[in-house]
C-alpha cells in the first residue's frame, strides 16, 4: 500500500496537477509603497535599505515580536514623495527579544485621518 501511494505522490509531483476548467491565475500586485526591502544584520544590528514611494516624502516604522512593540513608532524623511521612488536606509538599534521572530512594520499615514496605510511587513532574520 505504501508503494501505491508514493508512486502516486510522485506522478502527481513530476506530472502536476491540471488546472481546473476555467482557473484564474492572479499575479501579485507590486506594493504601493515599498520595494527591494533587504535587510542586513551585524551583531544584533539590524540595517534595512530599500525604495520607499511615499505620498507625504516620510513615512513610519516599528519593531514588534507578535506580542509586544520594541521600537516604538518612528518617523522617517525620505528625499521625494510620490510619484517617485527614492532610497532609504535605516539603521534599528540592538533589541532584546525574548524568543520567536521580529517584524518590522513600514507604513504610511492617511493625511485626513491619520489610519495606517500600505503597511508592508519584514521579518528580521533570527540567528
Amino acid at each position: 500500500m505504501k508503494a501505491i501511494v508514493y508512486i502516486l505522490i510522485s506522478s502527481i509531483l513530476l506530472l502536476g496537477i491540471p488546472a481546473k476548467s476555467g482557473a484564474e491565475s492572479v499575479l501579485p500586485q507590486e506594493h504601493p509603497s515599498f520595494k527591494n526591502v533587504k535587510v542586513r544584520e551585524v551583531k544584533g544590528r539590524f540595517t534595512v535599505t530599500g525604495q520607499a514611494r511615499v505620498s507625504s516624502g516620510s513615512f513610519y516604522y516599528m519593531v514588534e515580536d507578535g506580542h509586544r512593540v520594541l521600537l516604538p513608532e518612528t518617523l522617517l524623511k525620505v528625499n521625494k514623495e510620490a510619484p517617485a521612488w527614492t532610497e532609504f536606509s535605516i539603521i534599528l538599534p540592538v533589541l532584546k527579544r525574548r524568543n520567536g521572530k521580529l517584524f518590522l512594520n513600514l507604513y504610511e499615514r492617511d493625511e485626513g485621518d491619520g489610519k495606517i496605510i500600505h503597511s508592508y511587513l519584514v521579518v528580521l532574520p533570527y540567528n
